[in-house]
């Protein structure tokens, strides 16, 4: 129990220097720290305070400035007197031992030692903090995605160089997203890019921030017309957005048409820039650039990091190629450089590209067409009905012929949403709600989906319509009884990821029916099926769709039902869909051929059917046709510098640290131990909760307020099989908190280890620790002197194995002060140790037993 007068010292804030107590109220104490001035109060039982005793060999300070200056200790008599090494015979207790400095030897020689499970904790820290800051593979492993050897190679070659500056042109679903996203995180990790700029359509700029923030723990902010007043209002007009975030991701529409954007993150100096879709941004020969181009390229000549995310060249676009090319190594590709020439020639393209394709990875699972006929005798008959009356009347301008042929594609799509759309005494309304309530579509989907159900089969059906979902939702409830997931605009981000996780638990629902919006950024490659309840008139969000499952990682084919009507508009619809390969393979990066798609349709849907019709239907079929064919080809493909090749996965995959999930679990549940900070294994095998309670030994994490929670996992798997905790690995603000913290604090920095070594020399020594550009090393030297490296292996190794020993039994030896300072010249010749250690070291059988109190008896510890 403390008393009034006891001298102390904080072990988790030793910055507040000695202090003293003040005094003792029940179960508080009082304490005062003169050197920062500080009051505090804790409870009498706390564990945070340790005694600071005057030893022989402490340097002390008189109570009273009148009695001199400080001194080393050089004995304590019997009658409570001290004798300082300038001869001063003074009462002890009128001495005030001085804080140890920043000499981690000073305070092992004074015996003022920590943990030794705190000790081994910092060695588990610096083998991760090894794994992670090597130029390895392991700097590019702490997104929540499953690892494929192609992405991982792309990405370590194109970090290879500096600046980086990459044009990556996979083939569709391959994955150019995580492949940027690995590259910008691990420039933003290692400190080689503070400020990043990400620049995509507009309608890919949310899915670029859920990407980031899921997968990769990186807050972007959408600088759209919210932000942008909200930076002003905040730091005045005119403000740069870009120095108020440094993250940030902006459409490519509002950059190319907002010059001073464009000015101020120039000024602001970007240093990476990733632009989404850039074969967006073209350049005729002897013009300067559509807008997009013009914007992008004068941030680009910055000279800083630059990635372009674009569709598989054609060899015919080789002209837009280059211009990307040029963006990327304008020194290479100078302005009068011909491109053909260059092609002619075959000369290999500069280390800079990569376009891996679906064969080179050993091709993916095929898409399996299932159509149906419209089911239901009655059912095509009232869409037909209601079809004629959408076609009723002609359009007398562009805004009408607009609202007819949305009122034809209802008519398809989703008679409910039609119904809804008009009066009550509209013509429309009763033959909308008659097709709605005979739509053979629903009752085909009631009758399987019991089937699908209990074979363990998880379906997701996509719908362009809310009424749809909620058509299907109430007619599954109603005849099979079924729990449906929906996943729709109307839900909260967080709403969403529930129906998401809640699809994917076995117990959970069969069936998950999405609107469109479930087609950006979600990943349902586990889903046995797909089901198109309806067929959007543009390809390429049925593309967007199927894509949602025909992703890498999948295992199987990829199911897809849809429907095909008997006759009409809508036969003619699913005829050109499946004469463009939209049901076998994927059309992705063909934009640009498929972009009359739906026009014609519309075109179709307004005039009926007739040769000219059939003929424009052809054309695009036959043009995506040639457009597939080509990318198949590969254009440039033997011009790459060193592509992927299957042959290479296994090799990657093999560098891959085992390891790192496991080093970082052992480092957080130590370090959270030994700091008070609650992180609990759940029922849920794999998975933490953590919580920053006020009771814990340290005030602040860099990046975790307090309050903070957390649910989530350390391993891998789990993560990417469940959206709906976090994957606690690099990037995690737990984790990269609590790696800055342990960098700068004093916990495990001297430690008093008893190891074993069988092999070796037995006797005590004395051990450091060394940053080293590749990790750490050790040193070690015994009594005499001589340097022990393999008493330094000892520490180094894994698992490191250390008996809890009392500290005196090292530390309390006649004379240990000198001994450890003139020792310690010895190892700081090696450099500026980061921990230091008393080393004894014994020949003993190896063995185990239950953790206690440090100053008992000899424990061992694994660690």
């Amino acid at each position: 129990m403390w008393k009034v007068g006891d001298r102390v010292r904080h072990r988790f804030n030793p910055e507040l220097g000695p202090g003293l107590v003040e005094s003792v109220s029940g179960r508080t104490i009082s304490l005062f720290f003169p050197t920062s001035g500080s009051r505090l109060q804790l409870a009498a039982s706390t564990d945070a305070l340790t005694e600071l005793v005057l030893r022989v060999g402490v340097r002390a300070a008189p109570l009273d400035d009148a009695d001199g200056g400080p001194g080393i200790v050089m004995e304590l008599t019997e009658d409570g007197f001290a004798v300082l090494d300038d001869g001063r015979r003074m009462a002890a207790e009128g001495l005030w031992p001085i804080q140890v400095g920043d000499s981690l030897f000073e305070r092992l020689a004074v015996g003022d030692v920590g943990r030794m499970d705190a000790f081994a904790m910092r060695l588990e820290m610096l083998h991760l903090t090894s794994i992670r800051e090597a130029d390895g593979l392991g700097s590019f492993l702490g997104g929540r995605i499953q690892l494929f050897p192609h992405q991982l190679h792309v990405a370590e070659r194109a970090t290879q160089a500096d600046p980086v500056r990459w044009l990556l042109a996979d083939e569709v679903g391959l994955g150019k997203t995580v492949e940027a996203c690995l590259i910008l995180n691990y420039l933003v990790r290692t400190r080689r890019a503070d400020r990043a700029l990400v620049v995509a359509p507009d309608t890919l700029t949310v899915q670029w921030l859920g990407e980031l923030w899921r997968k990769y723990h990186q807050v972007f902010v959408l600088l759209d017309d919210e932000r942008l007043e909200d930076v002003e209002r905040e730091y005045g007009k005119g403000f740069n957005p870009f120095d108020a975030h440094d993250q940030v991701v902006v459409s490519l529409e509002r950059l190319a048409a907002s010059p001073r954007l464009v000015e101020q993150a120039i000024e602001a100096e970007i240093d990476l820039l990733v632009v989404d879709e850039a074969h967006h941004l073209r350049r005729k020969p002897g013009h300067p650039g559509n807008p997009a181009y013009r914007a992008v390229r004068q941030i680009a000549d910055q000279g800083r990091h630059l990635l372009l995310l674009s569709a598989t060249p054609l060899e015919e676009d080789a002209h837009g190629f280059f211009r990307l090319l040029q963006l990327l190594r304008p020194d290479e590709f100078p302005e009068d450089q011909s491109f053909d020439e260059r092609l002619e020639k075959r000369t290999p393209l500069p280390p800079c590209t990569s376009a891996t394709r679906r064969d080179d990875i050993g091709g993916l699972p095929p898409r399996r067409p299932q159509p149906v006929d419209w089911p239901g005798g009655d059912a095509w008959p009232a869409t037909e009905s209601l079809l004629a009356v959408a076609r009723e009347g002609e359009p007398g301008n562009a805004l009408e012929r607009i609202r007819k042929i949305e009122r034809i594609r209802l008519a398809l799509d989703s008679p409910w949403a039609l119904a809804q759309s008009v009066p009550a005494k509209n013509p429309l309304r009763a033959p909308a709600v008659k097709a709605g309530k005979c739509d053979g579509r629903l009752d085909w989907l009631v009758r399987n989906a019991g089937k699908w159900a209990g074979r363990g089969e998880k379906t997701l059906v996509f719908v362009s319509r809310r009424e749809s979902l909620d058509a299907i939702r109430t007619e599954m409830s109603r005849q099979s009884q079924l729990r449906v997931g929906v996943f729709h605009e109307d839900l909260s981000a967080a709403q969403r990821d529930i129906e998401v996780a809640q699809f994917q638990l076995k117990s959970g629902p069969s069936m998950l029916v999405s609107t469109e919006c479930g087609g950006e950024g979600r990943n349902f490659q586990f889903c046995t099926r797909l089901v198109l309840f309806d067929l959007p008139w543009n390809p390429m969000v049925v593309e967007q769709r199927i894509g949602r499952l025909d992703r890498i990682g999948r295992d199987r084919p990829v199911d897809i039902v849809y429907f095909r009507p008997p006759d009409g508009l809508a036969r003619g619809v699913v005829e050109l869909f499946e004469q463009l390969g939209l049901f076998e393979k994927p059309l992705g990066g063909l934009e640009r051929e498929l972009a009359g798609v739906a026009d014609a349709i519309g075109d179709r849907a307004l005039a009926g059917r007739d040769a000219d019709s059939d003929k424009r239907f052809a054309t695009l079929a036959k043009t995506a046709q040639v457009a597939w064919d080509r990318v198949q080809e590969a254009a440039y493909h033997e011009l790459h510098r060193d592509p992927y090749d299957e042959s290479l996965a296994q090799k990657i995959l093999d560098r891959v640290p085992p390891d790192l999930e496991e080093l970082t679990e052992d480092v957080l549940v130590a370090a959270c131990g030994l700091l008070d900070l609650r992180l609990e294994p759940q029922r849920r095998a794999s998975r933490y909760s953590f919580e920053y309670r006020k009771r814990s030994r340290v005030e602040s994490l860099p990046g975790v307020p307090a309050g903070s929670s957390f649910l989530g996992t350390f391993e891998r798997e789990v993560a990417v099989t469940d959206d709906n905790i976090d994957f606690f690995a690099s990037g995690h603000p737990l984790v990269e908190g609590m790696m800055a913290h342990l960098e700068e604090s004093p916990l495990g920095r001297v430690a008093v280890l008893d190891v074993a070594d069988d092999e070796g020399t037995e006797g005590i020594g004395l051990a450091a620790l060394y940053r080293t550009d590749d990790g750490f090393r050790a040193e070690a030297v015994d009594l005499g002197g001589k340097s022990r490296p393999e008493w330094a292996s000892l520490l180094t190794r894994r698992p490191f194995r250390s008996r809890r020993i009392p500290r005196s039994s090292l530390t309390g030896q006649p004379g240990w002060p000198t001994l450890v300072r003139t020792l310690a010249p010895l190892l700081e010749a090696h450099g500026n140790p980061i921990a230091v250690a008393a080393l004894r070291v014994s020949r003993r059988p190896e063995r185990k037993s239950a953790a206690g109190d440090e100053s008992g008896a000899d424990q061992e510890v694994d660690q």
